[in-house]
């Protein structure tokens, strides 16, 4: 038989299917992968006190804690470029010095935490037979400039650790944490 004068066959032509169970299976190997490499962030928050004592223009580095009894006597946790102290209203108490740890090839400053813990403990409990008609709860680190902020939180995490868990924080020039230290710790 001859064809059709049009030149058009006469059978329907069906396009192929799309076979998506290889990009599926490509997908099930893929994605596995990909959540084993991702990196998540943790978002750690950590509720800090209101501070105050340390003015930018060095005035009255002290004068502004006396508003209240508690605030009087709140301590503080101290951190210069070469030292840590505790200052409380019965004095300052030295922690430790500074040392250089070697982290990851890189050579970090670092302090005693033991230490810190130890003696921040002893404060707590002086304070609260001292006074036992104030709860002591907040504590301020009074630190510089160039402190590494591993060191602050773990200051911080100590801190709350030792029972002041509302800890403030107050970043100064290295000057006017020498004049707090010169004007009795507080």
């Amino acid at each position: 038989m001859a064809k059709a004068a049009s030149g058009r066959s006469r059978k329907i032509k069906h396009d192929p299917e799309i076979d998506l169970l290889p990009v599926m299976n490509l997908f099930c190997c893929i994605i596995p992968f990909l959540l084993f490499s991702a990196t998540f962030l943790e978002v750690v928050v950590i509720e800090m006190a209101s501070t105050e004592g340390i003015s930018n223009n060095g005035a009255g580095a002290t004068a502004n804690l006396m508003r209240s009894e508690e605030d009087r006597l709140q301590p503080k946790i101290i951190i210069t470029e070469q030292e840590m102290f505790i200052g409380t209203v019965g004095g300052t108490i030295h922690v430790g010095y500074a040392f250089d740890l070697d982290m990851d090839g890189e050579t970090v400053v670092t302090f005693p935490w033991d230490s810190l813990s130890i003696k921040l403990t002893e404060a707590h409990d002086f304070l609260s037979e001292t006074y036992p008609q104030i709860d002591f709860h907040k504590i301020t680190v009074l630190t510089v400039e160039e402190t590494r902020y591993d060191n602050i939180i773990s200051a911080i995490d100590i801190a709350i650790a030792t029972g002041f868990d509302q800890p403030g924080l107050q970043v100064a020039p290295t000057a006017l944490v020498n004049s707090a230290m010169a004007g009795g710790g507080n």
